[in-house]
Order: structure tokens, then C-alpha cells, then sequence
């Protein structure tokens, strides 16, 4: 009986570890660095299940970005939501780099925090999901129809360009799930 209930444990570790598996070895692997506190649980950096106001435990480092209204591609967003003001955390040129030139100029960088466009030139989204020919992309929010941070990057999962793309963007695949030519 011991030996089964090992064996599924060990079962259900690998299989799990499907979704956390990029993490390891990434960037993203944050386990034990100084700036945030020495965390021996590579999970625990960004997760905090029992602490966390939010249904998705995340509190990176025990916050959230806060530091004001952030200029993408396109103007002003405002303060950043859902993902995105969790992927600030550190991503504001602090703790890691930033897109942009600075810790608010993601002028560079696509529009985050914004309602997705129900307009000609766009893929309909269905069910808080953007579906293309290549894949399909979640939207966030309560009524999940706002493109953040990771409605195109996966921070569990690295991708083979190491951009931590849902989608590749080879050919611009990424891009054409949701811009119509």
C-alpha cells in the first residue's frame, strides 16, 4: 500500500509539474535570490495561497505594482491591472528589466490593461478567449475582455523563442490571433 500511494505521488509530481516546468532554470526561477527575500519555494515568489486577496494567489514578493499610470504603444493605460500589475512587480526596472526606458514608458511595448477591441480588424473573442488559426489567447477582468500582460505570455512556460509566448511568434502567428490582415 505504501509503494501505491508513493508511486501516484510521484505520479501526480511529474504530472503537475507540466505547468511549472518552463519556471525551472528560467528567468522566472526566483528561488533563493536576495531581492526577494531568499524564498526557498520557487512558487512562493509569486504565489501566496494563503495570504493572497485575489482567487489567483498571486502577490508577488508580498505586493503588487503600485507606482502609477504606465504609457504604452497608443497613450496612457492608467494603473495597471489584473496580470499586468503582477507582472510589474517586477518588471518596472527595479527588480527586473522593464520594456520600456524607464519603469513607466512602455511606449515600445504592446498595449496592456485595455478592453480588447470589438471592432473590424480584430478576431472576435468568445468565452474570454481570443481564438486564431495558431492558437488561442485568454482575456482577463471580471468580464474577461481585458488584454494584459498574460493574455500573450505564459510565465510558467519559457517557449522556444524564451519569451514566454503562448504562441510563437513566428510569421507573426501571435500577432495574427488577434489582428486580422
Amino acid at each position: 500500500m505504501r509503494k501505491l500511494v508513493l508511486v501516484l505521488f510521484i505520479a501526480i509530481f511529474f504530472l503537475s509539474g507540466i505547468s511549472f516546468g518552463g519556471i525551472i532554470g528560467s528567468v522566472h526561477d526566483l528561488k533563493g535570490k536576495a531581492a526577494f527575500g531568499n524564498l526557498q519555494e520557487t512558487c512562493k515568489v509569486c504565489h501566496v495561497p494563503h495570504q493572497s486577496a485575489t482567487s489567483t494567489y498571486l502577490a508577488p514578493s508580498g505586493k503588487v505594482y503600485a507606482g502609477g499610470n504606465i504609457t504604452t504603444y497608443g497613450g496612457s493605460v492608467g494603473q495597471p491591472t489584473n496580470s499586468s500589475a503582477i507582472c510589474l512587480s517586477c518588471h518596472d526596472g527595479v527588480l527586473a528589466p522593464s520594456v520600456g526606458s524607464n519603469s513607466t514608458d512602455y511606449s515600445h511595448s504592446h498595449p496592456f490593461s485595455v478592453t480588447y477591441p470589438t471592432k473590424q480588424g480584430y478576431n472576435s473573442s468568445v468565452g474570454g478567449k481570443i481564438t486564431g488559426s495558431y492558437g488561442s489567447l485568454p482575456l482577463e477582468g471580471s468580464a474577461k475582455d481585458r488584454l494584459e500582460c498574460a493574455t500573450c505570455h505564459n510565465p510558467h512556460e519559457k517557449g522556444t523563442s524564451g519569451g514566454f509566448l503562448r504562441i510563437e511568434n513566428t510569421n507573426s502567428n501571435l500577432c495574427l490571433t488577434c489582428h486580422q490582415k
